[in-house]
């Protein structure tokens, strides 16, 4: 069995059985919230930072890997402008207008993305995910959690311009979240000065990328709730369309016209078809939009994409 097929294992040891052990794990009340929080900030500060560093001091520096921010923008942006646009205008409260606009800017690329790509093109594949996943950090902090705080503004204002409240957005985004940012920038720092990566942290990266992807998967099974989401999933039949035809279309067409590598070109294609973000379910809760919908988009596109997509995916790009 050779190295990609052996990672094929992964789809269920790494992302799978962590979601459904999370899932049960949190109904059955053995897993808290505080310990669902406390296992998103060590996966998010410690554990990504390493994967970000070990996996950026060792990639090719070439010229499509300074073009992936601008793919990353349009990936994030694009669906963005859809539900803005056109999508969303269907729904007449500004509390839905906001959630479907959330939903379709936030997806899972940093997470679910690369570890997927990590299996199909190992150590490089997750290094290009934690581009996307730099970039959605600064989506969410930047634009998601302005525009959620409009819309819901603009319910209490009964359709009135509101006014927007600042403070406290750069603390979001100046945090320890964003230390795996560092890490990225140390790896470059440390492959552009010609220093050699120790051969151990090859060995060390296969281990962590295994824990991490527990301590990224584990919450996510948590936060699943079918009670809550059933009756919303007919009204996620746009954002399916959207995510798995729409976008990853149209960034491949593209890719194809700007990128000469054929491996970064693949792999655009599995982050601009990732699923939907829990992010967009917490942004939903801090701001008062509809949490419910939220869960719904993750729920059915995270389940479409182990399920069906990514296993296609896998197939046709290995």
């Amino acid at each position: 069995m050779d190295g990609i097929n052996a990672r094929l294992i992964y789809l269920f040891t790494d992302l799978i059985l962590p979601l459904i052990v999370g899932y049960l794990l949190y109904q059955r009340r053995l897993l808290s919230d505080a310990a669902v929080n406390l296992l998103i900030r060590i996966n998010v500060i410690v554990f990504f930072t390493l994967l970000s560093l070990f996996s950026f001091w060792a990639l090719p520096l070439t010229r499509d890997l300074f073009i992936l921010p601008a793919f990353f923008a349009f990936i994030i942006l694009f669906p963005g402008f859809i539900s803005w646009r056109f999508l969303g205008r269907r729904f007449h409260s500004p509390i839905d207008r906001g959630t479907h606009l959330i939903s379709a800017l936030l997806s899972n690329i940093g997470t679910l993305g690369g570890i997927c790509a990590y299996i199909i093109y190992g150590e490089r594949g997750f290094a290009y995910a934690q581009i996307g996943g730099a970039c959605q950090n600064l989506v969410l902090v930047l634009l998601a959690f302005p525009i959620a705080q409009y819309f819901y503004l603009l319910h209490k204002a009964r359709g009135r311009a509101p006014r927007l409240e600042g403070r406290g957005f750069l603390g979001l985004l100046l945090s320890w979240n964003q230390l795996s940012i560092l890490g990225m920038t140390a790896g470059l720092l440390l492959n552009a000065s010609g220093i050699a990566r120790p051969p151990v942290l090859s060995d060390a990266f296969g281990c962590i990328i295994h824990i991490a992807a527990w301590f990224g998967m584990l919450p996510i099974g948590s936060l699943i709730n079918f009670r809550r989401a059933r009756h919303f999933v007919y009204l996620t039949l746009d954002m399916i369309a959207l995510r798995f035809l729409v976008v990853p279309i149209v960034t491949f067409a593209a890719a194809l016209l700007l990128i000469s590598d054929p491996t970064v070109q693949n792999a655009l294609v599995i982050f601009a078809s990732a699923p939907g973000a829990i992010n967009a379910t917490l942004t939903a809760r801090l701001y008062h939009l509809n949490v419910d919908y939220t869960i719904a988009v993750f729920l059915v596109t995270t389940v479409l994409y182990l399920t069906v997509l990514f296993p296609v995916t896998f197939f046709l790009f290995r």
